[in-house]
């Protein structure tokens, strides 16, 4: 009589400027065949998770890659630190004004013009930030968030797809109306829900579903175990971890009154980050007989890089994705042999 089938769990934590880390893990890991039974989002990683399994363009690896092109052309980002690409404006009349952009067939064809090089990549960005900069805003001190929602996900995944996952797929939100964390399944997985599952609080207003508000799950909880805990008690071997946020090394001294709002966000969530594992190991791990794989993709990360880590320029962007790549695969070669399969 065979074993039963070991359960393996991947969890991608939440972490959105230096997500490309966990975009080029992702490849390296489907280039070595590494399969998972579950994968357990929260945040940014609900993003890269739903790109990995149901990529819109049916490839998983273009679609990892094309994270960097939100990247901004250095010199563009020395000058003007903000990424107008992610973060746009809100309300009606930008939703109407982009609207209008994307259906003008000279714009939409400029923006598929390749840009490999610096230079292009400053000139293609530079006529962007002109767009994004006449955008009007319908942004007020009533308003319950800076930006609009994320509006590229529809055009990343094939929501579709999701339910003929044969991988089980978690994103959590917290509902704030109810004051509790959700997750939801792949058969419950639409646009709707995974923005709610995005929605940082003052960065993005929270998003209605039904009566209830709810906010970006990863806020509160940055590694999202709860999924584990109830859905497959004493059904999973080992646990994969891509953690962005839980290091001590990312916390330091801000550069300008920018930076200091970014270490604002982030500087908490470390600390959340860090005790998810260490309360998970101690109330649901305390004699190990979950391994643990925590694939060092922080520690990865060269001492001079660190101040730019939270950086969206371009050259951060691929950085962190090479990083990603060969941290990923190193480990996984060296860890993760048994859970390798041809592709």
């Amino acid at each position: 009589m065979s074993a039963p089938h070991a359960k393996r769990a991947l969890i991608i934590s939440g972490g959105a400027p230096n997500a490309t880390l966990v975009a080029g893990a992702l490849e390296a890991f489907y280039e070595l065949g590494v399969q998972f039974d579950v994968i357990s989002m929260a945040g940014a990683g609900a993003l890269l998770g739903l790109m990995y399994t149901a990529p819109k363009n049916g490839d998983p690896v273009s679609t990892l890659r094309g994270l960097q092109e939100m990247g901004i052309a250095d010199w563009l980002y020395r000058a003007f630190p903000v990424n107008f690409k992610v973060f746009n404006k809100p309300g009606p009349m930008a939703a109407w004004y982009r609207s209008l952009l994307s259906s003008n067939p000279f714009l939409q064809a400029a923006q598929h013009w390749p840009a490999s090089d610096p230079l292009s990549q400053l000139a293609k960005d530079s006529a962007n930030l002109m767009l994004a900069s006449a955008c009007p805003s319908d942004l007020t001190p009533n308003s319950l968030g800076l930006c609009a929602h994320v509006p590229f996900a529809e055009q990343l995944i094939d929501f579709s797809q999701l339910a003929k996952s044969p991988t089980a797929l978690w994103i959590n939100a917290y509902n704030l109306s109810q004051r509790r964390m959700e997750n939801w399944s792949q058969m419950e997985i639409d646009p709707p829900r995974l923005q709610a599952a995005l929605s940082f609080p003052l960065i993005y207003p929270p998003t209605q579903l039904g009566d209830d508000f709810y906010i970006e799950g990863a806020a509160i909880d940055c590694l999202n175990f709860k999924t584990l805990i109830e859905h497959y008690p004493g059904g999973i071997d080992e646990i994969v971890i891509f953690d962005l946020l839980g290091a001590e090394q990312l916390l330091r001294q801000p550069r300008d009154l920018y930076d200091a709002w970014v270490m604002s966000i982030i500087i908490p969530l470390v600390e959340i980050a860090r005790d998810d594992v260490k309360l998970f190991e101690a109330l649901h791990n305390p004699h190990g007989q979950i391994r643990l794989h925590k694939v060092p993709l922080l520690e990865a990360i060269a001492p001079q890089d660190l101040p730019d880590v939270f950086d969206w320029s371009r050259s951060n962007l691929s950085r962190l994705y090479q990083t990603g790549y060969a941290t990923a695969k190193q480990y996984a070669q060296a860890q993760l042999r048994h859970a390798m399969t041809p592709l």
